[in-house]
């Protein structure tokens, strides 16, 4: 069993790597806590769901692309963007974005590398959030 607040395991889907940039970038801790109204208990419930949910999403994401399913690619995009918009994660926000687009137009042509770059930011944001969550709770000190 994966401990609490554990990034859930991407292996195998993250191809295209990401460059290191501004932490706030990655995650906006003002959106994060706001969007729980600074109650790190339920922000805790909020990441455990996440990381629970958010491989399947990839996973209907990357199905609809091979199999040129607009409609999945799109509501399932929307659904994790609006899940990463609880956290702040930007970056993981705007790819997932691009691909909800992707989908609601029934464009693929450049559909499987968003997706590479959807499972990268993912997995960034999911470390910055597993990161952040370790700090606050004292096991690492503040950056």
């Amino acid at each position: 069993m994966r401990a609490r607040n554990t990034p859930p395991s991407l292996a195998g889907s993250i191809t295209t790597p990401v460059s290191s940039a501004d932490p706030a970038q990655i995650l906006d801790r003002q959106i994060m806590l706001g969007s729980v109204e600074s109650d790190l208990e339920l922000l805790r419930e909020l990441v455990e769901i996440f990381f629970a949910e958010s491989p399947g999403l990839l996973s209907q994401i990357r199905a609809g692309v091979m199999e040129c399913d607009a409609e999945a690619v799109e509501r399932s995009a929307h659904t994790l963007k609006g899940a990463l918009s609880n956290f702040g994660a930007l970056r993981a926000c705007e790819a997932a974005r691009e691909l909800e687009i992707h989908g609601r137009e029934a464009r693929f042509e450049d559909a499987a590398e968003l997706c590479s770059r959807l499972d990268a930011e993912v997995a960034v944001a999911c470390n910055a959030i597993s990161d952040y969550l370790r700090e606050v709770k004292g096991e690492h000190p503040p950056r």
